[in-house]
């Protein structure tokens, strides 16, 4: 499974290097609280045509700082990537940056980009326009024109796309956006022909590709933390039916692909030495994205006789909610006078509350602490005074009985353990003969005893990030007309040459803005306006 899991690596790096991205959002500005609506064009940046190859897109919600605020993983839906990216209601006010990149994208050049205006926390809020931006000729791609025809009709409005200039055969895949001007301070958005055309970010390229899985880990001994060659990894996504099986490597690693975890599911991972014991710890390793690292265009201050009739923002207060908070008291176990009579024979002795204490994960775990014990090869070797070199390995007895040679402590579970004692050879005279190298004695719990709340080393619950379960874009009803969304329709694939909607009765202007590409690789971008009575 390694093998073909590089190959798909090797595959995913060689496709995903040459995919040139665009994004189209349903508005340009937006208010804190609200969601943005979105969708990711590709093209192969070599041949300019529509890239039918990638599966998954990254895509971030970057903050006037440069760190990640939002971040989304999409899969191909019906042949294109759509989503959304919920804004934080706490999110300050300025620009923000929306970037889009398949993982192992080793130039993020190519990376898609989109610039969109939040009015957020701060108190003042300003209007800006477009900055001077450099132009780029290192990229050139043709356009297409498609006028946009405007006829109200029954109290509707019908917004109908000339095809004309299509070529023979050529169709286009294009998304749909109608917003309210003057809901917000509207800002001028850069679209995908002006993020093509222009330079307004400088990235670096990538120093080393990111693996194509979200899910991925370590299989360890719990002693020494080495890595188990050969362990039995499963993941189970529960109400999904997503299952999967991988195998460690020599360096005890497991990965998962990411399309099997959708968004915000946890999952189970699970795993088995060789011989199918369960004394093994996982350890998960975090996904990594590539850091921004860009610099964006400033702002300049827009023309003042730019029409903005209104500007409200939510009511956001300073305060702050903070998460629910458990808090949980811990009993402690009482001994009873034969395990305290017990202890008192034994030269070492481990109860449960002291197991409770050192949070053992095994009985090697504990019998390491105990000076003059030595663990080799999984066995128990007892310094004393018949057994200075500790040639022989100590007997263990198991609630009073002993064990043949060769038991292994691993199959005893340390929740199981309700007192460890250690007799050294001085003490091993009620074990007869078999005890001279000394005795590891372990007592399970019979039931009675309190139970204590203990994590299965071999078993881990993750939530992955996941890929973006698809929404249908619904526009909530208002009251307050202060709060009213900007967005009246967002279609993120345009199936019909003809599009109607409402305006609800509102009086107002409305942009109407297409953009996509064609299947031969011609960028297109139509704004029209409605000017609603």
């Amino acid at each position: 499974m390694r093998k073909y899991l590089l190959i798909a690596l090797l595959f995913t790096w060689a496709t995903a290097s040459f995919a040139k991205m665009h994004i189209h959002t349903d508005a340009s500005d937006y208010r804190a609280g609200e969601r943005i609506w979105f969708r990711v064009h590709m093209l192969d940046a070599q041949t300019m045509m529509p890239d039918t190859v990638t599966s998954l897109v990254l895509v971030e919600l970057i903050n006037p700082q440069g760190s990640v605020t939002k971040r989304a993983k999409l899969l191909r839906d019906n042949g294109l990537f759509s989503g959304y990216l919920e804004i934080p209601s706490t999110a300050e006010a300025g620009q923000y940056l929306i970037r889009s990149y398949q993982r192992g994208m080793a130039d993020l050049a190519f990376a898609g980009k989109q610039i969109v205006y939040i009015h957020g926390r701060s108190g003042a809020e300003q209007a800006y326009g477009e900055a001077n931006r450099p132009v780029s000729d290192s990229l050139q791609v043709p356009q297409v024109v498609l006028p946009l025809e405007v006829t109200p009709r029954d109290g509707l409005y019908r917004v109908s796309i000339n095809t004309d200039s299509l070529q023979p055969g050529e169709r286009v895949m294009v998304s749909a956006s109608v917003t309210d001007r003057y809901a917000l301070a509207r800002h001028p958005q850069w679209t995908i022909l002006q993020t093509f055309r222009y330079a307004p970010f400088t990235e670096p390229v990538l120093d080393s590709l990111a693996e194509n899985v979200s899910v991925k880990g370590y299989v360890l001994k719990p002693v020494r933390r080495t890595a188990i060659d050969g362990a039995t990894v499963n993941m189970i996504v529960p109400g999904t039916h997503g299952y999967a099986l991988d195998t460690t490597d020599r360096n005890g690693r497991f990965a998962f692909a990411d399309e099997l975890t959708p968004e915000g599911t946890p999952v189970l991972v699970t795993a088995y030495k060789p011989d199918g014991g369960q004394n093994v710890v996982i350890r998960m390793e975090e996904e990594t994205f590539p850091p921004y690292q860009g610099v964006a265009p400033a702002l300049i201050q827009m023309n003042p006789t730019f029409p903005v009739t209104r500007a409200e923002l939510y009511d956001i207060t300073d305060s702050v909610l903070l998460d629910e908070i458990e808090v949980n008291a811990k009993r402690r176990i009482k001994e009873s006078g034969k395990e305290l009579h017990s202890m008192h024979q034994a030269d070492m002795s481990f109860g449960m509350n002291k197991i409770e204490e050192y949070n053992a994960t095994c009985l090697h775990d504990l019998l390491r602490r105990v000076p003059g014990v030595s663990v080799r090869f999984e066995k128990c070797y007892i310094r004393g005074a018949h057994s200075i070199y500790a040639e022989n390995p100590a007997a263990i007895a198991i609630n009073g009985v002993i064990q043949e040679d060769g038991y292994d402590l691993d199959l005893i579970q340390i929740q199981d353990v309700a007192r460890l004692d250690i007799f050294k050879s001085g003490t091993t005279v009620i074990w007869g003969s078999r005890g001279g190298a000394g005795v590891i004695s372990i007592i399970l719990k019979d039931g009675t005893e309190i139970p204590r709340q203990t994590d299965q080393t071999n078993l881990k619950k993750f939530t992955p990030l996941g890929w973006q379960l698809p929404q249908d874009f619904f526009m909530q009803p208002y009251t307050d007309p202060a709060k009213r969304p900007s967005t009246l329709l967002w279609i993120p694939d345009v199936q019909s040459q003809v599009m109607s909607f409402s305006t609800d009765g509102h009086a107002t202007v409305y942009d109407v803005v297409i953009e996509g590409v064609t299947s031969r690789g011609r960028l297109i971008r139509e704004h029209t306006e409605i000017i609603a009575l």
